[in-house]
């Protein structure tokens, strides 16, 4: 019970985050830069997202992400049922 907590407190702040990425993105653009040193270019950033390959390495993350989450459910789902059946098998003798 506790990790269905967890998973939704952090689809809830997955939720924020995606929420504000507009408003993020756009107040990036409008941000004066401060620092005396010159701003630095990242070519492969750069490159991914004029291609679009930016969105197949996102989905990927994704799908890693919610692969990991699905074992950790699964996980502590199987551990609460071991931990059930020898509490069960304690108060039994």
């Amino acid at each position: 019970m506790k990790m269905f907590r967890i998973l939704a407190i952090c689809c809830f702040m997955l939720g924020v985050l995606f929420a504000f990425e507009p408003t993020v993105a756009m107040a990036q653009d409008q941000m004066v830069e401060f620092s005396s040193a010159p701003q630095q270019n990242i070519e492969m950033a750069d490159a991914l997202r004029q291609d679009g390959k930016i969105y197949v390495v996102v989905a990927v993350l994704l799908t890693v992400l919610a692969g990991v989450l699905f074992y950790l459910i699964a996980l502590d789902r199987k551990v609460g049922r071991l931990e059930k059946q020898l509490k069960d098998e304690y108060v039994n003798r």
